[in-house]
């Protein structure tokens, strides 16, 4: 089971994530798009980044016939203004100490298949996975992270509230 000095395992849980006022309204009869609600992490968290010790899932009902793949896509595509803007001044932040900028077109993907799809890469101050898979009905976006150093585990708590946000917004578009 996945370890979290920061937030601990989300199995069990169903609680709604409303990361944005307009979840679950709808507006003058038309229905909103599902809600993602926390979701069991991967069940190959520990193979895919060893040690890690914080991981959280999302997931929503999986349009019919979307795989992984498709799923991605769905999910890393041209989002909002303003998960664009906050990755924006991300990059823009962390180059000033010396790490990685995410690239425009999304994370670097480490393996693919029409199950899941793994994307991260490994930093001066943590290590991390987004897992994308599609099983049972569901889309579920995974993330796990490892961190090096006390800048690490500060940059995860930092930005552990947007993530949260973020990654239920883009698991959303796959429903």
């Amino acid at each position: 089971m996945a370890r979290s000095a920061i937030h601990g395992p989300a199995q069990g849980r169903d609680s709604r994530i409303r990361p944005g006022s307009d979840r679950g309204h709808t507006v003058a009869g038309m229905s909103s798009r599902p809600t993602a609600i926390r979701a069991a992490p991967c069940s190959n968290a520990e193979r895919l980044l060893p040690g890690h010790q914080f991981a959280d899932a999302y997931k929503v009902p999986a349009r019919h016939g979307v795989d992984a793949i498709e799923a991605t896509r769905l999910a890393f595509a041209r989002g909002p203004l303003w998960i664009r803007a906050l990755m924006g001044l991300r990059n823009g932040l962390v180059r000033l100490v010396g790490l990685k900028p995410a690239r425009s077109r999304g994370f670097p993907i480490l393996s693919e298949t029409p199950r899941e799809v793994v994307m991260g890469f490994d930093d001066r101050h943590l290590d991390f996975r987004i897992v994308v898979a599609v099983a049972g009905g569901f889309a579920t976006v995974t993330t796990l992270v490892r961190w090096h150093n006390a800048w690490g585990r500060a940059y995860l708590a930092a930005v552990l509230p947007f993530h949260r946000a973020i990654a239920a917004r883009m698991i959303e578009t796959v429903a």
